[in-house]
């Protein structure tokens, strides 16, 4: 198995192990955030499911929203990517950019869910042989990153989140 085919296998069991913790929420817990402030596990799961979405949007080629002057890619790519990377978690906290933002109003359990097969969108993009994602991704915030990179960090991201769903 190739590495990029080894962070898919592992960024699908993430994403496996968050969709059965959200659907064993119950109805009360869905709505709860965990703090005050926080999200409810019903806008952690729409949160998820946005990020998939744009990631197979930019691994197709055409992400929506803006982006970063060239030039501050790197750094912030350092500050970020790099660091989750080698600790396979996030190191520090971190407010998600608007367009990553959830709905104010919660979605029903089931329709929230239903958004992350994405997932499955975005794993086909990947392996569709598009220029974009063959062997490295360009994001509009981190610059260029190696594809398997790119896969590991939406694993460490969904399962960053999985343990927000499992603290409420």
């Amino acid at each position: 198995m190739t590495d990029l085919e080894t962070s898919i296998a592992d960024n699908r069991a993430a994403v496996g192990e968050f969709i059965a913790t959200a659907k064993a929420l119950d109805a009360g817990q869905w709505n709860t955030p965990r703090e005050e402030g926080a999200w409810r596990p019903a806008q952690i799961v729409q949160h998820v499911a946005i990020v998939y979405e744009y990631s197979r949007d930019l691994v197709l080629g055409a992400p929506p929203g803006g982006s970063l002057p060239r030039f501050l890619r790197p750094l912030l790519r350092r500050l970020v990517v790099d660091p989750a990377l080698k600790a396979g978690r996030f190191a520090r906290k971190g407010r998600a950019p608007a367009m990553f933002k959830p709905s104010a109003a919660a979605p029903a359990a089931a329709e929230a869910i239903a958004r992350l097969d994405a997932v499955t969108g975005f794993e086909a993009a990947i392996r569709s042989g598009h220029p974009e994602g063959r062997h490295y991704v360009t994001h509009p915030y981190f610059g260029r990153i190696p594809t398997r990179d790119y896969v590991r960090f939406q694993a460490i991201h969904t399962r960053h989140h999985r343990r927000q769903l499992t603290s409420t």
